[in-house]
């Protein structure tokens, strides 16, 4: 297999890790948060792993955009990984934005201390 590029992995492997690592972390400093009384931090975390995953999809997406392209009639799989990857890294990272975001919406709304 050709190499894949980091942009592919940074999609579909490390946008998932660091949206899961924000969702602990963010639990790991409610009481930070409540004894402060503000969420700042919280909303800190959260708002670094919604941007990493809009930039992992992104790149994501220039990368699908790079090596898609038309195949002739004869169909080799090997030229279809690469534009398969990227487009699935793409949509794994943009689902990642999406639930950090869901995630990122209470803490607008409701107290720390709740």
């Amino acid at each position: 297999m050709k190499h894949t590029g980091i942009s592919i992995w940074l999609g579909l492997l490390v946008a998932p890790a660091v949206v899961l690592g924000a969702q602990g972390l963010n639990y790991a400093l409610v009481q930070l948060a409540c004894a402060s009384g503000q969420h700042t931090v919280l909303d800190a975390v959260s708002a670094v792993a919604f941007v990493f995953s809009v930039i992992a999809a992104w790149l994501a997406y220039r990368r699908w955009r790079g090596t898609a392209g038309r195949f002739d009639g004869s169909y080799v799989h090997r030229d279809a990984c690469q534009p398969f990857l990227a487009l699935t890294a793409m949509l794994v990272a943009a689902l990642c934005a999406v639930i950090q975001l869901t995630m990122w919406f209470p803490q607008w709304l409701l107290s720390p201390c709740r």
